[in-house]
């Protein structure tokens, strides 16, 4: 296994339900999921991302490694993302109430991967670091019987990072971010992520669901507000000046060249995929100096195309 096969984290959001919007063939079958998990373990692949909320991807990790008979110690890391209430949600609900909520969801996570232990669990929302409640109290109980290995979060913004950045309990870090997002380049929450290099941070929306690999095969939202041409030939001439061999690989340097990223999240549906992703991560990421030019060419896109649940 190499240093740069650990900086892919699969996805499984694909193999669970059908994502993105450039996904042209939709969720695989049950079979060609599992032999896809398997294949990447075999390749060496030790990090792997899920939630309750990814349709039965769950339930395909648990078959994938049981079939898989691995060693203890050398079974991959599971991550996985337990439901968590809207902050107007969490308000009327009691604390009791919050708690078997919290405790269910786990429970629910354990059955579904068959293990007694969730490796890495993240919360979905930022408001339980704001307002620690019945919810939150449960999940450091859990952590402290053993049920949790780390807690972290499921950053959807900047703020979210830098509340998460500033909080101990938080030991994993997982944010959207691609080389449109000037978000997370305008805060100072980066900064603050260095200062805490006991934090795992992964990066997921890479691509931005494949809109950014997508071409003419794929129709921007209206969100875009009609900038598609120009961040296409924006992109062309980034990999066309830093050297890149495709708009792929200058997407996984370009966030790889932040030193605060550990891994980068991303979804397959095939082997072929695979061992394409496995290559990009394989590569050098920019130096400070290519990623500083390619910011240059970058436009500034609405804020809105950065979130695609607002799409």
């Amino acid at each position: 296994m190499s240093a740069s096969t650990e900086r892919l984290v699969l996805g499984t959001a694909q193999l669970g339900l059908s994502y993105g919007i450039a996904n042209q063939s939709g969720k695989p079958d049950r079979r060609a999921a599992v032999r896809l998990v398997q294949t990447a373990l075999a390749s060496g692949v030790r990090v792997l991302d899920t939630a309750r909320c990814y349709g039965d991807s769950e339930d395909v990790l648990k078959e994938a490694l049981s079939s898989a008979n691995r060693e203890e110690s050398r079974r991959p890391t599971v991550i996985t993302k337990v439901n968590t209430p809207l902050a107007e949600e969490a308000a009327i609900m009691g604390d009791t109430a919050l708690e078997r909520f919290a405790e269910q969801g786990v429970c629910a996570s354990c059955r579904a991967l068959g293990v007694d232990k969730i490796s890495v669990l993240l919360i979905r929302e930022a408001w339980p670091l704001r307002r620690p409640n019945g919810f939150w109290r449960t999940l450091l109980r859990l952590r402290k019987e053993g049920v949790i290995g780390t807690l972290g979060l499921s950053a959807q913004a900047a703020d979210e990072g830098e509340l998460a950045a500033g909080c101990g309990d938080i030991g994993h870090l997982q944010i959207p971010f691609n080389i449109l997002d000037y978000r997370w380049k305008d805060s100072a929450v980066l900064g603050r992520i260095a200062d805490r290099p006991d934090l795992t941070v992964h990066v997921r929306s890479v691509f931005l669901q494949g809109l950014l690999l997508g071409g003419d095969r794929v129709s921007w939202p209206a969100a875009a507000k009609g900038c598609g041409p120009a961040v296409l030939a924006a992109l062309a001439k980034a990999q066309q000046a830093v050297g890149r061999s495709s708009l792929a690989d200058l997407c996984v340097a370009y966030v790889l060249s932040y030193p605060q990223v550990s891994g980068v999240v991303l979804g397959m549906e095939t082997t072929e995929q695979l061992q394409e992703n496995l290559a990009l991560v394989s590569r050098s990421p920019l130096s400070i100096e290519e990623r500083r030019w390619v910011d240059t060419l970058m436009p500034r896109v609405p804020a809105a195309l950065l979130n695609p649940g607002l799409w």
